[in-house]
């Protein structure tokens, strides 16, 4: 896999040597993470087969240049899709290009090879337009506003957003017109429609495509659903992707025309493997056991004095940018500053190699290991302190590490839902109804919709009761713990973590610990630090935040903008960042710092 940028957007090349290409599209925000790690395994099989296959990222999403601001954005995405389809004749020598799209990418896919001479087939996987999709994700905003108690607005009278897509009006209203059943050209001479299910609205858009002269194939895969699911959960579709490689493979052979607009070639520029954003420069990186695992390196012009670097590991196994690309805002924005940082893929995750695995596990010792590796290679680049941030499962592993790596120099642990975690354990999301904090449950004491709840008997509330009774007792627990340690003549859990905890603040390691307003973490904290962590902020070496009006993925860009300036002063006061000072890239830091691992 080779990584590379076409117009500024974020790619994968799968190289091989055939003369037909192939053009991945997925779909659009936080609907894109969940298959990402399948789509890797799908331009693999098709790069097998003898296809030359690139994965891009849309301008603005991912890891691609681009702003939520940026107008037009539909206009965009359709250029760059079309821009990937020339690099392939460019760059690859294809004489035709296949162009795969899933999700609302199928629609985006279709409408833009209606006006790209070299693709002469499209294969379209769980097909859905653009008024679906943004019927889908204001839904999935609606629930997590209920669900989490926040005030943040879908819809401010200018922009739109929900499930990790912000746009303004004029792209949500044109991307509300972008359907597959009222195209008014034909997109390509074939087509391959896969669903999970025969849908009647599948159906409607393969009647269209024949109907508009493009010899279309319906079938159906009940494995291609699987590939929605949960990062963690999601399940590469293997039969699906044999029978799509099969299908690209038996297509005719296309004769390159001199004349094609589609042949020209790309000024050099547009051939790039590195992202000039101006004051900061991003380089796709591998490096690990193998060069198996897959960052993206973000280095400022000029690297600020005493500044620390930033590891940004996966959240779940979402690829390195994460719900609504935090990770890659958060790093652009620390490299704005001065400050380097690495966002990086663990075994299974995003786009490290296949050999690591088909789907990474949110809680796993390998897992851990891969976080270790992360900072030994902003060490051996950089030298001085590495800063380790994850959110949620990624701050479990940021702590896991921290604790049996002294290369670990600072953590930032954002709602974080475990602080421990053993081989057998429930997952997050099977938990998720006993982890709501307490004050999450009162204050909806007022809440004329959880009465009804009550009254109709959809309100489990023995369970309520028995979840208040467990909290009641891990936290007498907690508060007792050094008595019950005494008692049982030997060391619990509680005591342990503390102990750990206090290592950390004896290598004066600090600590930005930041919770949303109604997280889970709330009360995995008060299990083993008391109501509110109270033993935790005891040590000099931890900071605090609450953060207000958040859900547990910081799906408002006003929430991440707050949390990512609380990130940037807290580095900047924690290792005494000098403002305006600033270092050259590769000098080595002002003070030497060993890596090593603790026993």
């Amino acid at each position: 896999m080779i990584p590379l940028y076409v117009n500024g957007c974020f790619g994968v090349l799968h190289a091989a040597n055939g003369r037909r290409g192939v053009l991945i599209c997925g779909p659009l925000g936080d609907d894109a993470l969940n298959p990402y790690r399948s789509l890797v395994f799908l331009g693999e099989a098709l790069a097998a087969a003898g296809h030359p296959t690139l994965r891009l990222h849309y301008y603005g999403l991912g890891d691609s240049a681009g702003l939520d601001e940026d107008p037009d954005k539909l206009q965009t995405w359709l250029q760059g899709i079309a821009a990937g389809a020339a690099w392939l004749r460019a760059q690859c020598n294809v004489d035709s290009v296949t162009v795969v799209g899933v999700r609302v990418g199928a629609a985006l896919a279709a409408r833009a090879s209606c006006d790209i001479d070299a693709v002469d087939s499209l294969v379209l996987l769980l097909p859905i337009g653009g008024r679906r999709f943004v019927n889908e994700i204001t839904m999935v905003a609606q629930l997590l506003q209920r669900v989490w108690k926040t005030s943040n607005r879908i819809d401010d009278g200018r922009w739109f957003e929900a499930h990790g897509v912000r746009v303004d009006h004029p792209t949500r209203d044109a991307l509300k017109t972008l359907e597959l059943r009222t195209l008014t050209a034909p997109p390509a001479a074939q087509a391959l429609v896969v669903d999970a299910t025969d849908a009647p609205g599948t159906r409607a858009i393969v009647e269209r495509l024949n109907e508009l002269g493009t010899a279309t194939t319906f079938e159906t895969n009940e494995q291609l659903g699987a590939i929605l699911h949960d990062s963690h959960l999601a399940k590469v579709p293997h039969t699906a992707i044999a029978r799509i490689t099969e299908w690209v493979s038996s297509l005719p052979p296309a004769e390159r025309d001199a004349n094609s607009r589609s042949t020209r070639t790309l000024p050099n520029e547009q051939r790039e493997y590195q992202l000039d954003l101006g004051v900061v420069r991003e380089e796709p990186i591998s490096f690990g056991p193998g060069d198996t695992l897959f960052g993206i390196l973000c280095t400022p012009a000029q690297l600020a004095n005493r500044a620390p670097t930033v590891l940004v590991v996966n959240t779940s196994a979402n690829p390195r940018f994460g719900n609504a690309r935090i990770g890659a805002d958060i790093a652009r924005h620390l490299g704005e500053e001065g400050i380097a940082s690495l966002r990086m893929d663990e075994s299974g995750m995003g786009d490290t190699a296949p050999s690591s695995g088909e789907t990474g596990a949110p809680y796993t010792e390998a897992v851990t290991s891969d976080v270790s590796r992360g900072v030994a290679e902003l060490h051996r680049r950089f030298g001085g302190p590495v800063v380790v941030l994850g959110i949620c499962s990624g701050a479990y592993h940021a702590l896991q590490a921290a604790f049996c790596d002294t290369g670990v120099g600072g953590l930032v642990l954002i709602n974080m839902e475990r602080i421990v975690w053993r081989e057998g354990d429930p997952s997050d999301e099977a938990r998720r109804p006993e982890l709501r904090p307490t004050r999450y449950y009162l204050s909806h004491i007022l809440d004329l919709r959880s009465w009804r709840r009550l009254v109709f008997a959809d309100f489990d509330v023995l369970n309520l009761l028995r979840i208040f009774g467990v909290r009641l007792l891990r936290r007498t627990v907690a508060a007792l713990d050094p008595v019950v340690g005494i008692v049982s003549g030997g060391s619990t859990r509680v005591g342990q973590v503390r102990r750990s905890m206090r290592r950390l603040g004896a290598r004066k390691v600090p600590i930005l610990y930041v919770l949303g307003h109604n997280d889970p973490g709330i009360e995995e904290l008060a299990e083993y630090f008391g109501a509110n962590g109270k033993y935790l902020r005891q040590q000099p070496n931890v900071t605090f935040s609450l953060l207000a009006d958040s859900d547990h993925t910081l799906s408002s860009s006003r929430v991440r903008a707050v949390l990512i300036g609380q990130v940037t002063d807290w580095i900047r006061r924690a290792y005494q960042v000098r403002e305006g000072a600033v270092r050259s890239n590769g000098e080595p830091a002002s003070a030497p710092f060993e890596h090593s691992h603790a026993g």
